[in-house]
């Protein structure tokens, strides 16, 4: 009887342990390339690295339909899955972005916006990115993630 009883008890810990123990998502090591639309119509891309728990940061760079200029810049991101506890394969985020336009026939070189996004994570390798903003720049986008 006690044999039955320690195999039920370690039955019942892996299996509790199993369905309460989970790994915290990683964000970084993404590659999210995109094309946005409208008065600022580029494509362009950002790779995001861990900050630190729920934050990133990315290099990005964006290159306007008509090829006269670039953009490069940073962005920082917030990602709220675990403030709303939302599981996968949706993740979302807000942030801000800075940086500079480089070309000619520019007015205005600095750049800075803030944004909100949400991925739907096929796989995971594999996402498809919505984002949405406003500033200087002020654009949204769709885009495809590529987790690395």
């Amino acid at each position: 009887m006690k044999k039955i009883i320690r195999i039920a008890l370690f039955c019942t810990f892996i299996f509790g342990a199993s369905t309460t123990v989970k790994a915290q998502e990683s964000y970084g090591n993404a590659l999210n390339v995109f094309a946005s639309f409208g008065d600022n119509s580029s494509i362009g891309g950002f790779y995001e690295f861990t900050l630190a728990k729920n934050f990133t940061i990315s290099p990005e760079v964006a290159i306007p339909f008509d090829f006269d200029s670039m953009y490069a810049g940073a962005r920082v991101d917030y990602y709220f899955d675990s403030l709303v506890k939302l599981n996968e394969p949706w993740d979302i985020w807000g942030g801000v972005g800075l940086g500079f336009n480089i070309g000619n026939n520019i007015d205005d070189n600095l750049r800075w916006d803030l944004h909100i996004g949400g991925e739907y994570k096929f796989n995971e390798k594999w996402g498809i990115i919505a984002e949405f903003g406003g500033g200087s720049y002020g654009a949204g986008f769709l885009g495809v993630g590529i987790h690395l």
